[in-house]
């Protein structure tokens, strides 16, 4: 499925091919997923790459790329997921499906952690993705939207 053709870790700047191919699949995930019996998958699908992302150091993959690149790259990525789960969750309320609170605690204290995690005092100089304001900022919508959700519940 789509799933397994989304990579591990952010292609680089340079091979525009595969950062357009995900984020094709991504595209596609977020009009798929809004079925009940897909979101599920979406949700664990998602949480594993993002903690996979936040978790393994950024190295540049090509002999151009900097570190700074290769951060930049990932983080865009790791946006790009949370994104396309804001999306679908806004899709699937939208439609007034009820199945989108019972992943309340699946998604919000995974993004958390990740927040939280990152906010820890660093090790050397690997500054966690989590710590960028673009990521906090998407994981603060899904967090309100789901809130939000709750307590009309």
């Amino acid at each position: 499925m789509l799933f397994h053709s989304l990579p591990d870790q952010a292609p680089p700047t340079s091979d525009v091919v595969a950062r357009s191919k995900y984020r094709s699949i991504l595209a596609s995930l977020s009009e798929l997923c809004v079925q009940q019996s897909l979101f599920e998958t979406l949700v664990i699908r998602i949480n594993n790459k993002l903690d996979h992302l936040a978790s393994t150091p950024i190295t540049a993959t090509s002999g151009d790329e900097t570190y700074d690149e290769a951060r930049e790259c990932t983080i865009a990525y790791a946006y790009d997921l949370i994104n396309t789960l804001s999306t679908v969750i806004e899709s699937k309320l939208k439609a007034k499906h009820v199945d989108v609170v019972k992943y309340f605690d699946q998604i919000i204290p995974r993004l958390y952690g990740l927040a939280i995690a990152a906010a820890a005092t660093r090790v050397g100089d690997v500054i966690p993705i989590f710590r960028d304001r673009r990521l906090l900022n998407v994981t603060a919508r899904v967090s309100e939207t789901l809130t939000w959700e709750l307590n009309t519940e």
